[in-house]
């Protein structure tokens, strides 16, 4: 059973799930990023699973779930939230863990493999359905910037992140629950804010470019059927990595991870076994 523990890092309190024995080998689940995302709905089955082998940590984003919630302006979305998780990673201890993301979390993950503060502690990275910045649709994009609290944009926003023709009423019930938690709707509507009197600097992304830098085993899962993501994304996005692998999940759409858990675990076991 995962067990929620709330530490404070610096001035922010931050909220983590468990499970498994804390002496096995460490894995660490980065959740999506969209209205309503948080570790649980992101992770919770692919963490239950993964718990008779793995110590396995899940925490709540800056911004979301659990965690407080705090938006720092003048830097990209992912700055602080690395600062976050490097904290985090410190409070813990964890110096072997292999690092899984989705989405957002996916982005997360491949920043964190090229840091150095964070990629000693990484034995592997995945990143599912996560690019960093690059390759997303707009029309994705738009649609989900365009959320409105209630049970049916939430499971609209479902509609993006599961294969076509898949509905799950208890995850877009949890989604709804969580963009309802005081602030997150407002710290992620904040960071679509610019000054008008500047200029926009759309699609000035780093990566992947900068993932040549990586000094850790990576793994890129994409699904066949995903239709927030460019086509082909893990191949571009692999070309920059020194040392990757990528899988393709027949049938799977951008977030696996909620509706196939068993088979992402399946992925993720032979993977974590080579590193």
């Amino acid at each position: 059973m995962l067990r929620q523990h709330i530490i404070k890092l610096g001035p922010v309190r931050t909220r983590y799930f468990e499970v498994g024995d804390v002496s096995a080998p460490t894995v660490v689940l980065i959740h999506e990023g969209g209205f309503g995302g948080d570790a649980l709905n992101t992770f919770e089955a692919v963490a239950e699973l993964l718990s008779d082998e793995y110590r396995v940590v899940l925490p709540d984003m800056l911004g979301f779930g659990g965690t407080d919630k705090a938006v720092f302006f003048g830097e990209n979305p992912y700055a602080p939230r690395l600062r976050h998780l490097s904290c985090f990673f410190d409070a813990l201890d964890i110096r072997e863990a292999h690092v899984v993301g989705n989405s957002f979390g996916g982005g997360m993950t491949l920043r964190l493999s090229m840091l150095p503060e964070t990629s000693w502690r990484m034995l592997s990275a995945t990143s599912i359905s996560g690019t960093g910045g690059p390759f997303r649709l707009p029309e994705a994009l738009a649609d989900m910037a365009g959320y409105h609290p209630s049970i049916d944009a939430a499971a609209k926003l479902d509609t993006w992140v599961l294969p076509e023709g898949v509905a799950l009423p208890e995850h877009a019930r949890a989604r709804f629950e969580s963009s309802m938690i005081p602030g997150q709707w407002e710290a992620l509507m904040a960071m679509s804010l610019r000054n008008p009197a500047m200029a926009e600097k759309a699609g000035n992304w780093d990566l992947p470019e900068a993932l040549s830098a990586s000094t850790v085993r990576t793994l890129l899962i994409a699904g066949s059927g995903d239709r927030m993501l460019e086509a082909g994304w893990h191949e571009k996005t692999a070309a920059h990595i020194p040392v990757v692998e990528t899988h393709v999940m027949e049938g799977a759409g951008h977030s696996p991870n909620i509706d196939q858990p068993q088979a992402v675990v399946d992925i993720l076991r032979e993977w974590f076994s080579r590193s």
